[in-house]
């Protein structure tokens, strides 16, 4: 390990293959979803291949092999630890928001936040990163799922079976004893007769029967079978995921959304923490525990399991769109994250400390992520010009428009900064242009929430008199602050220029950015949370009209939200709302969306921003919080493309154009 200089593209070259190949196969299994050529029937039978055949072999195999005496038990109970926290802290938290209080959502949710994507997508991706310095940490992945499966799970499962009993006791007035054990039996049958559960055991048995080496006639039986496993689950994720985006609405998207943050930033951040407190010092040095704490954190920015659905009732269509959604968002926002965590503990197993080498990589990854963003926004940009009628008919799209322009003209400045450096005379002046694109996108992501808000809370008409407001506080906001970071730093340039790219105007850039950014949050956060609200409020008036008249729709879809919203649009005459086409109210949900996941982008960067204002202390998460903060500014045009194009929507016109 002390020749350091080959080992980054040695790491890398196994690191982007595995990350590739996953998403190319989950996105062939979406293509596939999309394109019909899997039935119901098939999706099922394939999904009981996996739960039933292919896993619980994958578990078996490699239990056998385990040598638990070179185990880590304090890591595993960190992990422990931490799943439990997750699970109890969001089963509380449903508890607190749902009203009444709903079992069922209680132990989804702390299954969706707590159980990972183990075997289909992590486990390629931590044998790609450890193979050569941690070659033993693939075999975590084996001893860590047993405690969603084995304990945690069977506890949502319970509270899933208790509201079924409480909705039976609404119809039949009471329960008895009786059906009460009969609940808790049911759940123990569950447990039993799970294939995983049931491989689990065996293989712990087994490997001391075996002496920890699988015999080669076992071998050779379950060798096929466990190495199908993860390109059928892969495929079958990105089949659960098609069609989906469709039936959303806010409320869900809001749910899943916030579901998704807790697994995806909470969830690495607890069991980093938990496994400083438990897993001690060897020979008087951190070096392992650093080690396991980068391992911990990068298995804890795995998305949620595809096996969640599975734990919904069929009747349940509410809660079986929040599981399918969930997977959805998680798996997205994943990616990126992945990326980086893998990126931080490529930097740290190389223990590279010199501050050029790392903004070196923080440089190379905004110009990569630029690339595909400016791509990404071009298509988009295409897909809007395709689509005028929408531009006309709703201001919501011309400002997307706008932004989505703003997006071009950031990707196109990194781009620039990063080939024609070295040949720039007024250095100053275009840092000072990258700053003010920068922000431009965060306002207008701002002000497209206004916008938003605006539109669904009132009327399109009163969103189109506001015009003024969207472009006074998309353009104005970002200009004075740019004006300030530069006039200030030209008061400052003798004290030299700091290192970090966050901080190439000083700490005048740090305050005026986090004061912008801190706004941005509080309003967007504001109208999200107004528009949740009334579509929650058109959504109840509308359940209400259709109870009233339950003949008169009884043969309209189960779940049409686009329907619901016109409907309560009608019923609801204390508010002006103008009529327009339907296409334009199924495309707002994508709007709030979009902005909802801008602004967790935001958030992001305020809190890298406070970090280097308040300390200077700066351990591995602060770079990890920086790296993501440059993959998702510099990626904006790739969320925007994911938002606007999963379901065909901009890639059809363009495919029909030429």
């Amino acid at each position: 390990m002390n020749d350091t200089s080959g080992a980054p593209l040695a790491i890398d070259s196994d690191l982007y293959p595995a990350l590739i190949q996953c998403f190319f196969i989950i996105g062939v299994g979406y293509v596939a979803g999309q394109l019909n050529l899997l039935t119901n029937t098939h999706s099922t039978g394939l999904s009981r291949y996996i739960s039933n055949f292919a896993l619980p072999a994958v578990v078996f195999k490699n239990l056998v092999d385990v040598q638990f005496e070179r185990v880590s038990w304090e890591f595993i109970a960190s992990v422990f630890i931490a799943k439990a926290f997750v699970f109890v802290l969001t089963a509380i938290l449903s508890g607190i928001g749902e009203r009444p209080i709903n079992f069922a959502s209680m132990g989804l949710y702390a299954i969706m936040a707590s159980q990972s994507n183990d075997f289909a997508l992590m486990l390629p991706i931590i044998d790609a990163v450890y193979k050569q310095s941690h070659p033993d940490y693939g075999r975590y992945i084996y001893l860590i799922a047993p405690i969603s499966l084995v304990i945690l799970n069977p506890i949502a499962l319970l509270l899933i079976e208790i509201q079924k009993r409480l909705d039976d006791q609404k119809k039949h007035s009471k329960i008895s004893l009786w059906h009460r054990c009969q609940l808790i039996r049911k759940v123990f049958n569950n447990i039993s007769r799970n294939p995983i559960v049931i491989c689990t055991l065996l293989g712990v048995i087994f490997n001391r029967i075996f002496h920890q080496h699988l015999p080669n006639i076992l071998e050779h039986i379950l060798t096929p079978i466990a190495q199908s496993f993860s390109s059928t689950a892969l495929f079958y994720l990105g089949l659960t995921m098609a069609g989906k985006l469709r039936r959303l609405h806010t409320r869900l998207v809001i749910t899943v959304f916030i579901i998704s943050m807790i697994k995806l930033i909470m969830f690495p951040l607890v069991l980093r923490e938990a496994i400083f407190l438990l897993v001690k010092p060897t020979n008087g040095t951190l070096n392992n525990t650093i080690d396991y704490s980068n391992f911990g954190f990068l298995y804890g920015t795995a998305p949620t399991a595809p096996s969640v659905i599975f734990y919904v009732p069929e009747s349940n269509a509410a809660l079986r769109a929040i599981a399918s959604t969930g997977l959805i968002i998680s798996t997205l926002l994943a990616g990126p994250i992945m990326v980086v965590s893998a990126k931080m503990i490529n930097l740290r197993t190389l223990d590279i400390k010199l501050k050029q080498s790392y903004e070196s990589t923080l440089v190379k990854t905004s110009y990569d992520v630029s690339i595909i963003s400016l791509l990404c926004t071009i298509i988009v940009l295409i897909g809007f010009c395709l689509r005028r009628h929408l531009l006309k008919t709703s201001p919501i799209h011309k400002y997307t428009f706008i932004f989505a322009g703003l997006q071009m003209i950031h990707a196109i400045w990194t781009i620039s900064y990063k080939t024609q450096i070295k040949y720039i005379m007024c250095n100053v002046l275009f840092i000072s242009g990258s700053v003010l694109t920068a922000l431009t996108t965060r306002s207008w992501a701002a002000s497209i929430s206004i916008a938003l808000m605006i539109s669904i809370c009132y009327s399109h008409e009163r969103a189109r008199k506001y015009f003024w407001l969207y472009h006074l506080f998309g353009w104005l906001a970002p200009m004075f602050t740019t004006l300030v970071i530069y006039l200030q730093s030209k008061v400052d340039r003798s004290k030299g220029e700091p290192t970090l790219d966050t901080e190439k105007f000083g700490t005048i850039q740090i305050i005026a950015s986090i004061c912008l950014l801190a706004s941005c949050i509080i309003l967007t956060s504001t109208n999200l949370l107004r528009i949740a609200r009334r579509t929650y409020r058109l959504k109840q008036n509308a359940r209400e009209n259709r109870s009233a008249s339950f003949t008169t729709n009884e043969f309209q879809p189960l779940i049409n939200d686009s329907n619901e919203y016109d409907q309560s649009q009608i019923t609801i005459q204390s508010v002006s709302i103008d009529k327009i086409p339907l296409e334009v109210h199924s495309q707002l949900l994508r709007h709030a969306v979009l902005v909802g996941f801008l602004n967790i982008n935001a958030f992001v960067c305020i809190s890298v921003l406070s970090w280097s204002v308040l300390t200077k202390n700066r351990d591995g998460v602060y770079y990890e919080l920086q790296f993501l903060d440059t993959v998702l500014l510099h990626g904006q045009g790739i969320i925007t493309f994911l938002v606007f194009s999963l379901d065909a929507d901009v890639l059809l016109p363009i495919s029909r154009k030429f």
